[in-house]
């Protein structure tokens, strides 16, 4: 952002900050960490905020306003708390009383909780679906309407998860 405008003249009139057609992509990647984070039970108004931050690199809370439909006093709160927990940080813009939020991870950061909440999300599924499989097998043996086919599905379920563990979480031997 140039130091010599505004932050009301660098936005201007403009209700979204990317062109239409990566405001599809923007929302995809928001969706994403929103769904990364829900699956940790974060705040969800935290989640969209920061990933807006994350996806931007920085943002004024006009900014943020504009992208969430959140209030002022919504932002500024989630904006205090996040700051406090030491991955955000807030920037005065020179010569303005405007300031610029960021995000101060790492993608890496961001990606290997994602990746450990999906491995703690199949094995936590896998040991479910198994003691399921037990209730299961006693319905069938009781001819109840329906089990031989949840049964079935399960096992689908427990071999697709044996497989990404073995694809993709187990380690590589040469």
């Amino acid at each position: 952002m140039n130091d010599n405008i505004t932050t009301e003249e660098y936005l201007g009139d403009r209700k979204h900050l990317f062109s239409e057609k990566l405001r599809k992509y923007e929302d995809k990647i928001v969706d994403f960490i929103v769904d990364i984070g829900r699956r940790k039970r974060v705040n969800p108004k935290m989640l969209k905020i920061s990933s807006y931050l994350f996806v931007h690199g920085g943002l004024t809370q006009k900014e943020l306003q504009e992208l969430t439909g959140f209030s002022m006093g919504t932002i500024s709160t989630y904006l205090s708390v996040m700051i406090g927990m030491g991955r955000f940080q807030k920037k005065r813009i020179p010569k303005t009383h405007t300031y610029k939020y960021s995000y101060s991870g790492t993608l890496e950061d961001m990606t290997t909780s994602g990746i450990d909440i999906m491995v703690s999300s199949l094995s936590s599924m896998d040991v479910y679906l198994n003691s399921k499989k037990k209730d299961l097998e006693k319905c069938i043996e009781q001819g109840k309407k329906g089990a031989e086919h949840l049964y079935q599905r399960i096992n689908q379920l427990l071999y697709i998860f044996e497989f990404y563990k073995t694809e993709f979480f187990e380690p590589i031997t040469t």
